[in-house]
């Protein structure tokens, strides 16, 4: 993982790399710039995972420095200092899906907080597009015979831990005679398709099986 911290106020550029258990984080490589032009800079040359911006610099503001960079690197994790509370930037803050706004003083603590969710953050969305690879590869003889929309998700990001989901659903509902796939991919807001190959993947057994199943344990425990 690499962090960019972006502050025009050394002192705190230093105290946060004195202070942050970086390695035990996995976090090997620290950079720092001095203001938003640098550090917007920095971010395209270096394209980090996670930055960290004061909100008011010289030059360019943290905010206005984090637009430009997110154009580029979609995936890129914010988390924003400020001195100040200010409602526009943390309005503006929200608009960018920071993972956090931090007010100075600073507590360490905070930040390793906000660090570890950005992690978690990135490596939820590495899995995503992992699985969003092998779900395209899986299908690729097929390509032709599937329209687009039906072979991509609505939303990928609403797939995440999507099987556990579908399986609550299913011991939750299963004595609804009308329970079926296409009610299930309705629900959830999947393609058939996607849903199906999700949960065996993760379940190592089909829809239909897992609501055999639930339907037969009900009816011996009865």
């Amino acid at each position: 993982m690499k962090v960019l911290m972006v502050d025009d106020e050394e002192l705190t550029r230093e105290g946060l790399r004195m202070s942050i258990p970086w390695e035990s984080l996995g976090i090997s490589q620290i950079f720092m710039a001095e203001d938003g032009e640098e550090g917007l800079r920095m971010a395209l040359e270096l394209k980090p995972d996670i930055i960290l911006a004061d909100v008011r610099m010289p030059r360019m503001d943290g905010i206005t420095m984090a637009f430009e960079i997110r154009k580029t690197l979609r995936q890129c994790r914010f988390i924003f200092i400020s001195g100040y509370c200010d409602k526009e930037y943390l309005k503006s803050a929200i608009q960018l899906s920071a993972v956090n706004y931090i007010e100075k003083p600073i507590e360490p603590s905070e930040v390793v907080d906000a660090l570890k969710k950005s992690i978690l953050q990135l490596e939820e969305e590495k899995r995503r597009q992992a699985m969003e690879e092998e779900y395209r590869a899986h299908f690729s003889g097929v390509l032709e015979e599937i329209p687009e929309e039906d072979l991509v998700p609505v939303s990928w990001q609403s797939s995440m831990h999507m099987a556990d989901k579908i399986e609550h659903y299913i011991q939750d509902n299963f004595q609804d005679i009308n329970l079926s796939l296409t009610q299930l991919a309705d629900h959830f807001d999947l393609t058939k398709q996607y849903m199906c190959w999700l949960f065996k993947k993760e379940k190592n057994e089909t829809i239909n099986q897992c609501i055999i199943r639930t339907r037969l344990k009900w009816a011996k425990e009865s």
